[in-house]
């Protein structure tokens, strides 16, 4: 059986994790960051792979600055949407 791996939900966990990094999220405990990773997920193309061949095809191609910029993009506003409206409390 083969894996099939949505190579973008590696590259928007990097992106949000260098975002946690830099201290820009109101909260960042691990459901606010599943929601911002479903919402950025959810509004970005999945680039799927099955083989190591396709999941290095498919790492180069999401290293590309146009892609890059969109999931950072899509992140910060997923980040803003989810600041604004946690699905907890905030202390």
């Amino acid at each position: 059986m083969y894996e099939l791996k949505n190579h973008m939900e590696t590259v928007v966990r990097e992106v949000l994790q260098e975002y946690i990094h830099h201290g820009k999220l109101r909260c960042s405990c691990e459901r606010c960051q599943a929601d911002i990773m479903a919402l950025t997920l959810n509004r970005i193309p999945p680039r799927y792979a099955v083989s190591l061949k396709g999941e290095i095809l498919t790492d180069w191609e999401s290293r590309a600055l146009p892609s890059q910029a969109k999931v950072m993009a899509e992140l910060i506003n997923a980040a803003k949407q989810v600041g604004e409206s946690p699905s907890h409390p905030l202390d």
